[in-house]
């Protein structure tokens, strides 16, 4: 097209020097500065746009441009009228986009330790300080990675010696661009405090995860820090609710806007996570057919390269499995979708195409497991609670066996070693399961019912007892959960999302052979 105007353009009595000619019909991925793409026009027809996401020049609707999907409008720059994009003026280009610290978010990281992990959209080497009155803590930088080309690459940096029971003032800074943050490091003789927790939470309001996002917002000044189930965001879902994500590839945009979307959360009180089903791969129409896009986003690349948990400071592999300490509770990430026998993403996910799993040897994450819940179970005396948090549970409903995979590698080893309760996702709704007399299995909570796009289970309003377990399961209304803890019981509160109201509090008490529950 641009040749055949080219030798036809004396006939529309242009006259233009080499220079402009040139200029004039230049392809839009051959401009190199977001003001030439954005303002661009051939005959007047302006017809590329400035992704910032990739810091490129595209022709419009060009499947190659991470700021096609609808979702990402407002990270691009066109004046062309058929254009999305939000920002409208070469005057709206930005030098400093590609540095900005984006979806900050913090993970425990050892004693006094904090873990800041963020997003640039260029490749930069970033440092972060933490600042508590006249003193400073410099973070060791761990790096950077890029799991897809084009879309952004994630930091991580860790801050030690911290002094506990202090407020720090933190900053990102990436080529001068910088941001200032908070958080409180815990204090030493920390006895009490509530935890957050949520699983299997979408994003926005075709996530259904509305209400929760606004639940957690008037809980985050009660809480010290949030766990989330897995299942986070839901952006490999993606193409069965956004516009034209069938055809577009938008696993990134989903993605992206969920972390910003819940930034203000993250940013200043660590957000701890643990792998569900919904980590594991891309699986839309587009990544089937597009092998670089389904090969990058195998096997849980995305979620081990966004999220940073303590696994080195534990003993654990990635983001896959780990464990931390809080106050009087030592908490374990458990792995429920590869690693172990039968597990359901030991060899591939959903796509039989993206083979999965061998995070270790063989062997090797259940013998963690064992040796972090020996350890756990050795320091009762300074540290007298262990809870799990883990995604796929083995009950459900009615005490209905739910995976035996996950139960054969699991469930003898958190007995043994006393765990004192258990936190899953996975479905979506809320169960409940208290041992009865006789019955020496922890207790049970399954809370995924934040609210995502695949909606509710819709399991029906049902309690009673069976096979050795007081059992209640509620798919009604969205949930979020609240772990309360002091060094002499556990009390969990489940939230529903619509109104606020508690319901199914219970308390367990520390004198585990008594196995106490109270309703």
């Amino acid at each position: 097209m641009r040749a055949l105007l080219t030798s036809l353009f004396p006939a529309f009595g242009f006259a233009l020097d080499g220079a402009n000619l040139t200029s004039a019909f230049a392809t839009c991925s051959s401009l190199k500065d977001c003001g030439s793409c954005a303002d661009h026009a051939l005959l007047d027809i302006h017809d590329c746009e400035w992704c910032e996401i990739d810091r490129a020049c595209h022709e419009l609707g060009s499947a190659k441009s991470p700021c096609l999907p609808e979702l990402a409008k407002e990270s691009c720059v066109s004046t062309a009228s058929a254009s999305h994009c939000t920002k409208r003026s070469a005057d709206e280009c930005s030098d400093t986009d590609a540095f900005i610290p984006r979806q900050v978010h913090l993970a425990f990281a050892g004693d006094a330790g904090m873990r800041v992990a963020w997003k640039t959209r260029a490749h930069v080497v970033c440092e972060v300080t933490a600042t508590q009155g006249s003193s400073s803590v410099s973070g060791v930088y761990e790096g950077s990675k890029q799991y897809i080309k084009g879309y952004g690459f994630h930091h991580s940096a860790v801050l030690r010696n911290l002094v506990k029971g202090a407020t720090y003032q933190y900053t990102i800074s990436c080529e001068g661009v910088s941001t200032v943050r908070s958080f409180k490091v815990a204090p030493a003789d920390l006895e009490s405090y509530t935890a957050l927790v949520v699983g299997d939470m979408g994003y926005g309001s075709r996530g259904h995860a509305m209400q929760s996002r606004r639940l957690m917002e008037e809980l985050k000044d009660s809480t010290d820090f949030t766990i989330h189930a897995g299942d986070i965001g839901y952006a490999d879902d993606a193409f069965l609710h956004w516009d034209k994500c069938l055809t577009e590839f938008c696993y990134e945009a989903v993605y992206d806007a969920y972390m910003e979307w819940i930034e203000n959360i993250t940013d200043t009180k660590a957000y701890m996570v643990t792998p569900g089903n919904h980590e594991g791969e891309c699986h839309s129409p587009f990544c089937l057919v597009s092998e670089p896009h389904r090969l990058a986003l195998r096997n849980f690349s995305a979620y081990n390269a966004r999220w940073a948990m303590p696994a080195q400071e534990s003993g654990g592999v990635l983001s896959m499995w780990h464990s931390f300490d809080y106050g009087p509770v030592h908490f374990v990430s458990l792995n429920t979708e590869t690693d172990f026998k039968n597990a359901d993403e030991g060899t591939h996910g959903l796509n039989p195409f993206c083979p999965s799993g061998s995070f270790a040897p063989d062997g090797e994450y259940l013998k963690w497991l064992e040796a972090d819940l020996s350890k756990a179970n050795m320091n009762r005396q300074e540290r007298p609670w262990i809870v799990t948090m883990g995604h796929r549970p083995w009950l459900h409903d009615a005490v209905v066996s739910a995976d035996p995979a996950v139960e054969a590698a699991h469930a003898k080893l958190l007995e043994k070693y006393g765990v004192d309760l258990m936190l899953f996702g996975h479905k979506h709704a809320y169960h409940r399961f208290l041992p009865v007399e006789g019955n020496t299995a922890p207790p049970m909570v399954v809370t995924g019912g934040a609210g995502c796009d695949e909606g509710h289970d819709n399991v029906p309003n049902i309690s009673g007892v069976a096979k050795g377990y007081d059992y209640l399961a509620m798919g009604s209304d969205y949930q979020v959960g609240a772990l309360e803890v002091s060094r002499n019981q556990l009390t969990w509160r489940t939230y529903n999302s619509r109104t606020g109201d508690i319901f199914d509090p219970f308390n367990v008490s520390n004198k585990r052979e008594l196995a106490v529950f109270m309703l």
